[in-house]
């Protein structure tokens, strides 16, 4: 494996920490929505309210999707691809960000020489 597919992998690792973190601390417990809504809410309810906007209107599955299908048309965005796919999967936008996390992992693979002369 190459240094840099290997940080990538790891970059992708704490992305989806980060992302599960984010969704764990100020996203799914109910109080934060009920302080999202006061007259002034904490500084954490501005991300969290880009988030939610994302998710509703399927940003992340559609961002992925499109990343995707770029990286398996041959732009150099596989790795981005599979990061925002793990967004969309992680943010309810399942099913595109499924796909495209599929199609940006499957132009990753492919990008890299097969055989035993690929050599790190």
């Amino acid at each position: 494996m190459k240094r840099q597919d290997l940080a990538a992998l790891l970059l992708l690792a704490g992305w989806l920490g980060a992302l599960l973190a984010y969704r764990a601390a100020y996203v799914e417990p109910r109080e934060w929505a009920a302080a999202c809504v006061a007259a002034s809410p904490p500084l954490a309810c501005l991300p969290r309210a880009g988030l939610l906007w994302m998710q509703q209107y399927g940003v992340w599955g559609g961002g992925a999707l499109a990343l995707g299908l770029a990286a398996f048309l041959g732009a150099p965005v596989a790795a981005l691809a599979v990061a925002a796919g793990i967004g969309g999967v992680v943010n309810y936008n399942a099913s595109f960000g499924m796909l495209g996390l599929a199609l940006g992992a499957w132009a990753w693979i492919s990008a890299r020489p097969a055989g035993p002369s690929a050599k790190a």
